[in-house]
């Protein structure tokens, strides 16, 4: 979702006082969205480096862990 706010510069609160003084007294647009999942997750380094040595791992196919059942695999999870 993208929620876009148009206003003057001057209707703006503290927390935005260098768009104020780089923009005085100017229309500006300033646009709001969620990150996607994936953009979420890859934007810290530790989560990232993570995922993609997960990904290796299956893609090598190493420490895999297999279950015979969903309910096997949901009492694991459970632990």
């Amino acid at each position: 979702m993208v929620t876009t706010y148009k206003l003057n510069t001057i209707e703006l609160e503290s927390a935005f006082n260098s768009i104020r003084a780089t923009y005085p007294n100017r229309f500006v647009e300033i646009q709001v969205r969620e990150p996607d999942a994936e953009e979420y997750l890859f934007s810290n380094p530790a989560t990232r480096a993570r995922l993609e040595e997960s990904a290796r791992n299956i893609e090598d196919g190493k420490n895999l862990i297999s279950f015979e059942s969903v309910e096997q695999a949901a009492e694991a999870a459970a632990k």
